[in-house]
Protein backbone atom coordinates (compact mmCIF):
# COMPACT_ATOMS: atom_id res chain seq x y z
CA UNK A 1 0.00 0.00 0.00
CA UNK A 2 1.53 3.34 -1.00
CA UNK A 3 1.67 6.32 1.38
CA UNK A 4 -1.22 8.19 -0.26
CA UNK A 5 -3.46 5.16 0.01
CA UNK A 6 -2.39 4.63 3.62
CA UNK A 7 -3.20 8.26 4.50
CA UNK A 8 -6.61 7.92 2.89
CA UNK A 9 -7.35 4.87 5.05
CA UNK A 10 -6.38 6.79 8.17
CA UNK A 11 -8.01 10.13 7.37
CA UNK A 12 -11.23 9.02 5.71
CA UNK A 13 -12.21 5.57 6.93
CA UNK A 14 -15.80 5.58 5.69
CA UNK A 15 -14.96 6.71 2.17
CA UNK A 16 -11.99 4.38 2.08
CA UNK A 17 -14.14 1.46 3.18
CA UNK A 18 -16.68 2.21 0.47
CA UNK A 19 -13.88 2.63 -2.10
CA UNK A 20 -12.37 -0.70 -1.07
CA UNK A 21 -15.75 -2.39 -1.56
CA UNK A 22 -16.22 -0.72 -4.97
CA UNK A 23 -12.70 -1.68 -5.99
CA UNK A 24 -13.28 -5.31 -5.05
CA UNK A 25 -16.66 -5.42 -6.79
CA UNK A 26 -15.69 -3.70 -10.06
CA UNK A 27 -11.96 -4.42 -10.34
CA UNK A 28 -10.92 -0.77 -10.67
CA UNK A 29 -7.96 0.47 -8.63
CA UNK A 30 -8.50 1.61 -5.07
CA UNK A 31 -7.44 5.17 -5.94
CA UNK A 32 -9.90 5.39 -8.85
CA UNK A 33 -12.65 4.01 -6.63
CA UNK A 34 -11.77 6.51 -3.90
CA UNK A 35 -12.05 9.42 -6.34
CA UNK A 36 -15.36 8.09 -7.64
CA UNK A 37 -16.85 7.71 -4.15
CA UNK A 38 -15.43 11.04 -2.93
CA UNK A 39 -16.83 13.03 -5.85
CA UNK A 40 -20.17 11.24 -5.56
CA UNK A 41 -20.48 12.15 -1.89
CA UNK A 42 -18.81 15.58 -2.15
CA UNK A 43 -19.47 16.91 -5.70
CA UNK A 44 -18.03 20.31 -4.83
CA UNK A 45 -14.58 18.69 -4.66
CA UNK A 46 -14.66 17.56 -8.30
CA UNK A 47 -12.72 20.67 -9.30
CA UNK A 48 -9.79 19.51 -7.17
CA UNK A 49 -9.77 16.12 -8.86
CA UNK A 50 -9.59 17.80 -12.27
CA UNK A 51 -6.63 19.84 -11.03
CA UNK A 52 -4.81 16.70 -9.92
CA UNK A 53 -5.43 15.06 -13.27
CA UNK A 54 -4.30 18.13 -15.23
CA UNK A 55 -7.72 18.99 -16.60
CA UNK A 56 -8.99 22.31 -17.88
CA UNK A 57 -9.13 23.79 -14.38
CA UNK A 58 -5.51 22.90 -13.60
CA UNK A 59 -3.42 25.83 -12.47
CA UNK A 60 0.18 26.40 -13.50
CA UNK A 61 2.49 24.54 -11.17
Amino acid sequence: MNQLTLNRWILTPVISWRAWRLSRKTGITFDAAWVKIRTATHPEEAVYIRQLRGGQDASDR
